[in-house]
């Protein structure tokens, strides 16, 4: 069997490909609010890869025969390790129900990651066996791509632009049937993004915008590294744009701090190929450069790196409050280490971590009388209860640490958090010049989840690299 065989179905390789696109940058436009308009045809796109790939396999009979080496098996049983570990942490947290769905405007579930955990496993599948070829691989990330960074631009102009069925509208609440009492947030989308969100792209959020460009970015970077064609550089150019406008410094990090670590990798290893990286650097400049220009012309108010040079004193507003988060998360570890609180942890956790009648009383609602105390209602919600019995909501600022190895130690545990950190290694351990697009994509995936965490929107890019990078080095001869 020739793992480089081309399908012989060529509507397999069609719906293959379909799907790919689908889970890397769909949207529904007639759905209603961020999961049905972004995150659905996320998930849609990652089920119907999974069952097709598998489908294509048994069809064309190309699993017989098929050998996988000790790293293939490192990495299966880590990503089948960190899925029970998370079903564990589901039955066992205090808002199972929350576990198994997941934050709604991100969709990172029990549910979810099971069925990320068959998509990158797919994706291995589907390459090693030759039912989706390497070229038509990049083919569906480098269109992804572009329709990320193609979908910025009109909302820089118009905020509003939300590509939905709903767009250009602003969000109005009515609070009674007749909607004669009504309330319209005019900084807000009908379909629920707020303005410093955007811009969103295909995303519900700028910051996971900012994530999936970086990420499919290092992808165009690495082939182009691999090599250099004007093409991929223009396109590359095209997303390193549109990154610039997201505004997002976990997405600048991502992209440009991997590029940096490469670039200085091949000064030392492959001094052959540092003008190619020079040449990625000098349209990174040239897009930043246009950023700013536009920015001038008053297209965005620009950000601008002089930014860093804030003080020690100002690092948590300048870290948009995430040092405080971190130090809540780093509280709440120790309550649950093992199996931690279910997926999205840290909306679980925080209220836990909270001191509500020491040093964060000023946190306590100032209807509430002190002493209070933390009472869980039904799933999902938590309320304080002060000494005359009256309850409030218990306020939780964000739903996530935007640390993804902190989101991840409270969610899974210490024993989810190592099984999946053991996957990322075993994959990376495969890493090959042949791969390095791949290679590059995990790599920014782990620097954008410094300050950001796994989502719909970015995580399957992570999943699709891992897949892709314990394949056999013969698959991506001449790709």
């Amino acid at each position: 069997m020739s793992s480089l065989a081309t399908p012989s179905r060529p509507l397999l390789g069609g719906v293959l490909s379909f799907a790919l696109v689908l889970a890397l940058a769909g949207i529904n436009p007639w759905g209603g609010g961020h999961e049905g308009v972004w995150n659905a045809p996320r998930e849609a796109g990652m089920a119907l890869f999974a069952l097709t790939a598998l489908a294509g396999v048994l069809l064309e009979r190309r699993g017989r025969g098929l050998s996988v080496g000790r790293g293939v098996f490192i990495a299966l049983w880590a990503s089948a390790g960190f899925l029970l570990a998370g079903a564990a942490s589901t039955l066992l947290s205090p808002q199972p129900i929350w576990s198994w769905t997941g934050y709604p405007s991100v969709g990172d579930g029990l549910r979810f990651w099971a069925l990320g955990v068959a998509f990158a496993w797919a994706v291995f599948l589907a390459l090693e066996t030759g039912v989706l070829s390497p070229r038509g691989l990049y083919g569906a990330l480098l269109l992804a791509l572009g329709l990320h960074a193609l979908a910025v631009f009109p909302q820089v102009v118009d905020w509003k632009l939300d590509y939905t069925q709903t767009q250009g509208q602003t969000y109005v609440r009515c609070f009674d049937r007749e909607r004669t009492d009504c309330y319209e947030n005019p900084d807000a989308t009908a379909s629920g993004v707020h303005r410093g969100q955007m811009p969103i792209g295909l995303t519900s959020h700028r910051g996971h915008a900012a994530g999936a460009l970086a990420l499919l970015g290092l992808v165009a970077a690495g082939l182009y590294l691999r090599g250099p064609r004007p093409g991929l550089l223009l396109l590359f150019g095209l997303g390193a744009l549109a990154l610039w406008f997201t505004q997002t410094r976990g997405g600048w990090l991502a992209l440009w701090g991997t590029l940096a670590l490469l670039a200085l990798g091949l000064a030392w290893k492959r001094p052959g190929r540092l003008r190619p990286a020079l040449a990625l650097f000098l349209v990174g400049a040239l897009s930043y450069g246009l950023y700013l220009a536009l920015g001038h012309m008053g297209v965005q108010e620009p950000r601008r790196f002089p930014e860093l040079g804030a003080s020690f004193a100002e690092a948590n507003a300048y870290s948009s409050g995430r040092l405080e988060l971190w130090r809540k998360a780093l509280a709440a570890l120790p309550l649950r280490p093992w199996l931690g609180w279910g997926f999205d942890g840290y909306a679980r956790a925080y209220p836990q971590a909270v001191d509500w009648n020491g040093e964060d009383r000023r946190l306590v609602p100032v209807a509430l009388s002190l002493p209070v105390r933390l009472v869980q209602g039904e799933d999902r919600l938590f309320y304080l209860e002060d000494p005359t019995g009256l309850r409030l909501l218990a306020p939780a600022p964000y739903a996530k640490a935007h640390n993804l190895f902190l989101d991840l130690l409270l969610s899974v545990g210490v024993l989810g958090g190592a099984a999946y950190l053991l996957w990322l290694g075993a994959a990376l351990r495969q890493a090959s010049w042949a791969k390095l697009p791949f290679a590059l994509a995990v790599a920014g995936y782990l620097l954008y989840g410094l300050t950001w965490y796994d989502s719909v929107h970015v995580t399957p890019l992570a999943l699709l690299a891992l897949g892709a990078l314990v394949t056999r080095e013969e698959v991506w001869r001449g790709a």
